[in-house]
C-alpha cells in the first residue's frame, strides 16, 4: 500500500477537507472522477444548465457519508436519515458563463 499524495488542488478542496483523514484519498479520487465527467459534459453539451455539477456533488457527499458510516440525507436507505446534518450547497453564479466559440 502506498501513501496518498498530500498536495494538489483537488486534495485541498473544501469537500475533501471535510472528510476524515483516512478517507481523504478516496474522496479525492471520487471528486476527480466527477470533475472529469462534468468537464466533458460541459464542453460537449448544448445546455447551459448546471444540473450535472449539482448531482455530482450530491453523489460525492453521499459517498463521504457512506465511508464515515453516517446516514444518507437524500435516500431513505438508513433509518434516521432525516437526522443527518446536510453539507453546504453549491450556489451557481448569477452571471451566465461565457460561450465557447469553435
Amino acid at each position: 500500500k502506498h501513501e496518498t499524495p498530500k498536495y494538489g488542488l483537488i486534495y485541498h478542496a473544501s469537500l475533501v477537507g471535510q472528510a476524515q483523514p483516512k478517507h481523504k484519498g478516496k474522496i479525492s479520487r471520487v471528486l476527480a472522477a466527477k470533475c472529469a465527467l462534468s468537464v466533458r459534459v460541459d464542453a460537449l453539451s448544448e445546455s447551459d444548465q448546471v444540473t450535472i455539477g449539482l448531482e455530482a456533488r450530491a453523489k460525492v457527499e453521499d459517498r463521504m457519508r457512506q465511508l464515515e458510516g453516517r446516514p444518507e440525507v437524500n435516500g431513505a436507505k438508513t433509518p434516521g436519515a432525516n437526522k443527518a446534518k446536510p453539507m453546504d450547497v453549491y450556489v451557481p453564479p448569477a452571471a451566465p458563463a461565457p460561450a465557447y466559440n469553435p
